[in-house]
């Protein structure tokens, strides 16, 4: 993945104060990434960095839209998203990770790349299954082409064959 020096703040030059950074996130930004869940978007992120002496508090605050894929039609949906989330970076010794909000780096390092906790944060609004809203009747506004795919071949209860190690127990209750 090649990455952009965009998403950098050097915190070496600031001083121990709070500091803010606007990032826009548009579909280029996805595009660095091979198997994102979210294909494009329009995110505005403002990371709030206050500065300590041996620590970096950063609050990420992001609102926008993000577009997947319907998991029945796969044509995109659009989600408006809106998120908080904080990360602490610690200033130490060696790189390494505490915990998901935790970080370490090293007291030499100057700059923190946070395209990646921006792209992690973005993906994890990201719903466990995504599917067009029905409209007021109760009907899917999926494309109509795709359900009628899906409903040709699709095997309805009825249809099913009954299967034979079963046959014994019918009218058995079994609670």
């Amino acid at each position: 993945m090649k990455r952009s020096g965009k998403y950098v703040i050097n915190f070496g030059s600031l001083g121990d104060d709070v500091h803010e950074f606007e990032f826009n996130i548009t579909d280029t930004f996805f595009a660095q990434y091979e198997n994102s869940l979210a294909h494009r978007g329009a995110i505005d992120v403002l990371v709030t960095l206050d500065k300590k002496q041996n620590m970096l508090l950063l609050d990420f605050t992001m609102e926008g839209i993000l577009t997947v894929q319907c998991d029945r039609c796969l044509e995109d949906i659009d989600l408006d998203i809106s998120s908080f989330n904080e990360l602490i970076v610690k200033l130490g010794e060696e790189r390494g990770e505490e915990s998901e909000d935790i970080i370490v780096l090293p007291a030499k390092e100057h700059e923190l790349d946070v395209s990646q906790y921006i792209y992690e944060y973005i993906n994890i609004l990201v719903p466990l299954r995504n599917v067009h809203e029905e409209d007021e009747d109760g009907n899917s506004t999926c494309d109509p082409e795709a359900i009628k795919a899906i409903e040709k071949y699709r095997i309805h209860e009825e249809e099913k064959p009954a299967d034979p190690r079963w046959e014994g127990l019918k009218g058995i209750n079994l609670n």
